[in-house]
């Protein structure tokens, strides 16, 4: 019913209801999952759980050709802790995938074990994601870095050969925190050498921490943003823009 005249007024509420029962999430990828290019857009809800963990993401999309559209999404108290590989809040298995979020809301968001971000953006290929985050805040996001020491608790991307990340229209990373990975609030990992596009348009990123527990495993680096990648930049190109970046008040345990 979303912008016709029967549109409910503010955000309606969808509760996932686990009920401490692991049953409820085997063999399944999310409790919300997209295959073969599904284009699904979702407007004006609030994500909540009961008091039970998650090991899956909510939103999970796979497969080419697929578009994800959250507009005024909330995802508000969620624990999740994967029991194998890093995970996303909002998982997208990058080939050939478009993403798009205005106006949402991540916040008070937990993740353990295995790690992962609130929005994680996987690229295991060399394939193409197009996404824009706008108006968008992250607040109060604790994560575990993986095993390699990738971090950003509320943005992990991984940009490869016509690929961009465009950040922009006041987009608010507060009191994210990464622990033993790099990176507080955003992990971007680039191939330099590839046609790519990372912007930071209007951002704050405000009172993040990258910290590590060791003292010898590479990691607690970044208390805002932690950019990494492969080849060499070539700086004439401006495909690396992060004039409109505000850093306030960060912190890592190594620099």
């Amino acid at each position: 019913l979303n912008g016709t005249s029967f549109e409910i007024q503010g955000q309606s509420e969808i509760k996932i209801l686990k009920n401490n029962e692991i049953s409820k999430e085997n063999g399944k990828q999310g409790w919300i999952s997209t295959v073969d290019g599904l284009q699904l857009g979702i407007f004006g809800i609030k994500f909540i759980i009961d008091q039970s963990q998650l090991t899956i993401p909510i939103i999970y999309i796979q497969d080419s050709n697929s578009l994800l559209e959250l507009y005024q999404v909330t995802f508000s108290e969620i624990d999740l802790s994967p029991i194998d590989n890093p995970k996303g809040i909002v998982h997208i298995n990058v080939d050939n995938s478009q993403f798009i979020a205005q106006k949402c809301m991540f916040e008070n968001i937990n993740i353990e074990e295995y790690g992962g971000n609130a929005i994680r953006l996987e690229n295991n290929g060399n394939s193409k994601v197009i996404s824009t985050i706008t108006n968008c805040e992250f607040n109060n996001i604790n994560s575990i870095g993986d095993s390699n020491g990738q971090g950003g608790s509320a943005l992990f991307a991984q940009l490869r050969d016509q690929s961009s990340l465009i950040i922009d229209n006041n987009c608010q990373f507060i009191q994210c925190i990464s622990t033993n990975g790099n990176g507080g609030a955003l992990y971007i990992d680039i191939d330099f050498e590839s046609q790519f596009e990372f912007k930071i348009n209007d951002g704050l990123i405000k009172e993040c921490q990258s910290l590590s527990t060791e003292t010898t495993d590479g990691t607690g680096y970044g208390g805002g943003i932690f950019l990494t990648g492969n080849g060499n930049y070539n700086a004439q190109s401006e495909k690396l823009d992060l004039h409109g970046m505000k850093i306030l008040d960060n912190s890592a345990s190594n620099s």
